[in-house]
């Protein structure tokens, strides 16, 4: 199942489902429950992520429906540890979020001018009570500390949760500023989780620090891209002259951007103090500063202490929960957008140049994953180059490579005798959205794009964060 996932097969990955749910049906033990809800998330994901909403609606109302039944009768029985009602609140909120989510990717696909007050409210409500179950249920785990990991898994599941809270707000109500509030708020969360680790004593796993800053960094290129305002692509905005942002602006836009791409490289390359390079923050200190000496001391006991500590552990630590190396190369694609971000922010400053090697960079990130397809763009054809290219199993990708090369194209028709480039640049993004993108992703209204801001929905269930 999971090969026919990595290579956007989802009807064969859906029958391999299908059986191995036939066969736990067969099975008789007290797990049995928790197995098949995990299957039915599963299969309520993979509808979603091949675009066959409808049907992904059906499975989370489906869920909804027996998760009411399960807190009737425990409201009944009052036999609920804390740990149990966290769980159950994972639970009852990725449900609730799967619901909200679904119904927003079907009123965007169908045309988002559509979308009526009633619907869109409907839609905000679902993912704001899942965001609000989650923040109360971490405020009630953090007052016990044997519930300090509990607290960790609420408050990531959160920050996710105002993550897609703040999309929803962006591409139905046009609220760009309670959008923005809304990413800081899951900002502050994920370094709240780390401070009270800190507080506590308690080692927050590798994979789920890694899950942290992959939504770190999405949230910082959210807030980027609504201050640039590219948050509606369609073809009129890929076209237009460029428009000067304001100073402030544009400086906040590419703080926000550069962030991303920072922690992007660091989930790609490492951490940059254990290669041994700065953070780039003290570039304008003065040589000889004091206070730069200083950091530079403190960088270098601190690399070595880590190199002291990794080397000491290396036989008593703990299991770690095996990660995929396709994580890197997943994370090597979703890099394209914030390399796309900077060059943006680089092309509105004047240094054309320097933009258009960014946007090359882009490109070639987001043709990079294993199992895509690539273009050829003189013909627009797909045809499988090396195994490599555009991701065929995640939109989110998909979307990500489309955009950038629509960005590309707005520099390119700014720019004196480029006009070619640039409608080669938008054929390619127009076969990445009609022939790559699985149609649920796309528009039904001609030459209308869905807005790449769903790149950044997140859909969590409750096997994500499983006890290793």
């Amino acid at each position: 199942m999971d090969l026919y996932t990595l290579s956007g097969q989802y009807d064969l990955a859906l029958e391999n489902l299908a059986r191995y749910n036939h066969h736990s049906l067969q099975q008789k033990g007290k797990n049995k429950r928790t197995l098949l809800l995990h299957l039915q998330f599963l299969k309520a994901k993979l509808y979603l992520l091949s675009g066959q909403f409808t049907l992904a609606l059906s499975e989370y109302e489906d869920l909804l429906d027996v998760m009411e039944q399960r807190v009737q009768r425990q409201m009944k029985n009052q036999q609920r540890s804390e740990v149990q009602r966290g769980v159950s609140v994972i639970e009852g909120a990725a449900t609730l979020s799967g619901v909200g989510l679904t119904k927003l990717l079907l009123v965007l696909h169908q045309d988002s001018t559509t979308a009526t007050a009633a619907s869109a409210n409907e839609i905000i409500e679902a993912i704001e009570t899942s965001t609000e179950m989650l923040l109360e249920s971490r405020r009630d785990a953090l007052r016990s500390p044997k519930h300090a990991e509990l607290a960790i898994d609420l408050g990531i599941a959160a920050s996710i949760s105002l993550t897609n809270l703040g999309i929803a707000h962006c591409t139905l109500l046009g609220n760009k500023v309670k959008s923005i509030e809304l990413w800081k708020q899951g900002l502050d969360m994920l370094d709240t989780i780390l401070g009270d680790a800190m507080n506590t004593a308690m080692i927050i796993p590798r994979h789920k620090f890694i899950w942290m800053e992959s939504i770190r960094a999405r949230l910082h290129c959210d807030i980027a891209c609504l201050l640039l305002g590219l948050e509606n692509d369609d073809d009129k905005s890929s076209t237009k002259k460029k428009q000067k942002l304001e100073e402030d602006t544009l400086k906040h836009a590419s703080e926000a951007a550069k962030k991303g791409l920072d922690i992007y490289d660091e989930l790609i390359n490492g951490a940059k103090i254990l290669r041994g390079e700065s953070d780039g923050s003290d570039d304008n200190a003065q040589d000889g500063n004091e206070d730069d000496d200083n950091k530079k001391e403190w960088e270098r006991i601190l690399q070595e202490e880590v190199k002291k500590k990794q080397a000491e552990d290396d036989e008593d630590k703990p299991p770690e929960v095996a990660l995929s190396p396709l994580w890197i190369d997943y994370h090597r694609c979703e890099s394209a957008r914030a390399l796309g971000l900077v060059a943006h922010c680089y092309a509105q400053a004047g240094a054309a140049v320097t933009s258009e090697g960014l946007f090359q960079s882009a490109l070639d990130a987001s043709s990079s994953y294993p199992f895509g397809q690539s273009l050829r763009s003189n013909s627009n054809v797909v045809v499988v180059d090396d195994g490599k290219g555009i991701a065929q199993s995640s939109p989110n990708l998909g979307l990500i490579a489309r955009d950038v090369r629509l960005w590309y194209a707005m520099l390119c028709n700014n720019w004196e005798k480029r006009k070619g480039d640039a409608d080669r640049l938008l054929a390619d993004a127009q076969t990445i959205d009609s022939e790559m993108i699985f149609q649920g992703y796309s528009s039904e209204e001609e030459k209308k794009r869905v807005s790449g801001m769903i790149s950044s929905l997140w859909l969590f269930c409750p096997l994500d964060f499983e006890r290793k």
